[in-house]
């Protein structure tokens, strides 16, 4: 649970300038946690690009493409920002977990102005967005990203106090998707018009929508009903429409994919980026990946991720090069420290720059990764002794019912010694979810009692 808002956000207008107050909870910053942290506050030069984000940002946190009954449970929720001392970075996921978006404002946007640095939610309600809905290009704002200089419209206004909750599969979405995005390439660009162009061919259907295709073509890209060579998939493609509230003002698209079909759609902004990341299906949502479970009980990833937390220093970019030589670990144990810090939801990554940015979420996020389904599971079959192994490289584990899989070990003689992988952890199950996914969504609860039980006799 995230703390209260000290008031809510309001937009404003007093002698010709508006003031977009944006109210913040409980953050964490360089001091530690903070009540309602203040982050910002100047003029940023482009109002109606700025609007415009923020809604698209909070329009995803308010949508649900799929897993409607869940998404019922856990809508409206506000978006968390992250303060890098130049950049403010605003973040949601979708009620279903499968659209992750982020908002980058850029310096150049900020004006003069400085930034502070930290994490927490924002309020944006319902008020607020009908304001941001009218802001315009013309009009001078005055943006404040935190307690300070807050001016409520009316006395209710000014005394509204709310708790916002960061759910689980947030924190676990945050974990995935930059580790996700870090694996993927960059599979062209649309720019000028053709990206309105593009975006408004796409059925006005109900979500998630169909599974389309994009073929890049000169001067544009066409939309396929089937894949081939060269196309981009487009899994419910209605999904995209989150990027509605800034086409108007995209100069440019570049898009990116992963090797497990997951896809970014990167809008250049004056002063800004939306990113918008779509789940490789409707309804397979971020938080059920798996990619990062087998670092969360590896005693040294976690020792090379504690000895690198404090030399993050909140950089807009994080150099994997200085951390190695100002902590003194080799280039390999930062990889592995950069890869437990991203399974604890503490880093970001900017598809743009090519580079890892420091997030803290105001959370026990331990705790929250703990709690994770699957690694629970796996938990529960090493207490229940359902893990024996009977050869140097092979186990048997018991299943549901009466079933049992067998995991084997493919890459040394013994496991326990070894580094694991980040995506592969060197064991091969041969149960139904293996079958299905081939490692594309991580470890399966079999595999991951196994790596348990190494660690446990190498300890």
């Amino acid at each position: 649970m995230i703390g209260d808002y000290r008031t809510a956000s309001t937009l404003t207008e007093h002698e010709g300038t508006s003031t977009l107050a944006l109210a913040t909870a409980l953050g964490v910053t360089p001091d530690g946690l903070v009540d309602n942290p203040t982050f910002f506050s100047g003029f940023p030069d482009r109002p109606d690009v700025l609007a415009a984000g923020l809604l698209a940002v909070a329009d995803v946190a308010a949508t649900r493409y799929a897993d409607f009954g869940l998404a019922q449970r856990v809508a409206n929720l506000d978006p968390v920002v992250t303060a890098g001392g130049d950049i403010l970075r605003f973040e949601s996921f979708s009620a279903c977990n499968g659209v992750h978006a982020r908002l980058d404002v850029l310096a150049e946007g900020l004006g003069a102005s400085t930034v502070g640095f930290g994490t927490t939610n924002v309020d944006i309600n319902p008020p607020l967005r009908a304001a941001l809905a009218r802001t315009s290009r013309t009009e001078t704002l005055h943006l404040t990203v935190g307690h300070d200089g807050l001016t409520a419209s009316t006395p209710a206004a000014n005394h509204v106090e709310r708790k916002v909750s960061l759910p689980d599969r947030w924190v676990r979405g945050f974990a995935e998707v930059p580790t996700i995005n870090a694996s993927m390439s960059h599979r062209g660009t649309i720019v000028g018009p053709a990206i309105s162009k593009l975006l408004g061919a796409l059925p006005r259907v109900a979500s998630p929508g169909p599974f389309l295709h994009l073929v890049p073509a000169p001067g544009s890209w066409r939309i396929a009903t089937h894949r081939s060579e060269r196309s981009i998939p487009l899994p419910g493609a209605t999904r995209l429409r989150g990027s509605e509230r800034v086409t108007r003002h995209a100069r440019r698209l570049d898009v990116y994919a992963s090797p497990t079909g997951t896809t970014a759609w990167v809008f250049e902004l004056p002063s800004s980026r939306l990113t918008l990341v779509l789940s490789p299906e409707p309804y397979r949502a971020f938080s059920g990946e798996g990619g990062l479970l087998m670092w969360l009980n590896d005693p040294s990833a976690e020792a090379y991720g504690l000895a690198l937390l404090p030399l993050l220093g909140w950089e807009p970019t994080i150099d994997p090069d200085r951390l190695a030589t100002t902590s003194g670990l080799s280039a390999s144990k930062v990889t592995t420290g950069l890869a437990w810090l991203a399974a604890s939801g503490r880093l970001g990554y900017d598809l743009t720059a090519r580079a890892w940015f420091h997030r803290e979420l105001p959370v026990d996020v331990a705790k929250v990764l703990r709690r994770n389904p699957r690694l629970l599971s796996a938990q529960r079959l090493l207490e229940q002794d359902k893990v024996s192994r009977v050869e140097p490289r092979t186990w048997l584990v018991a299943g549901g019912g009466k079933a049992t899989y067998q995991v084997r070990a493919f890459k040394s003689a013994d496991p326990s010694t070894e580094t694991l992988e980040f995506s592969r952890p060197g064991l091969v199950c041969e149960c139904p979810w293996e079958e299905k996914h081939h490692g594309a969504r991580g470890p399966c609860k079999h595999v991951l009692a196994v790596a348990l039980s190494l660690r446990g006799e190498s300890s």
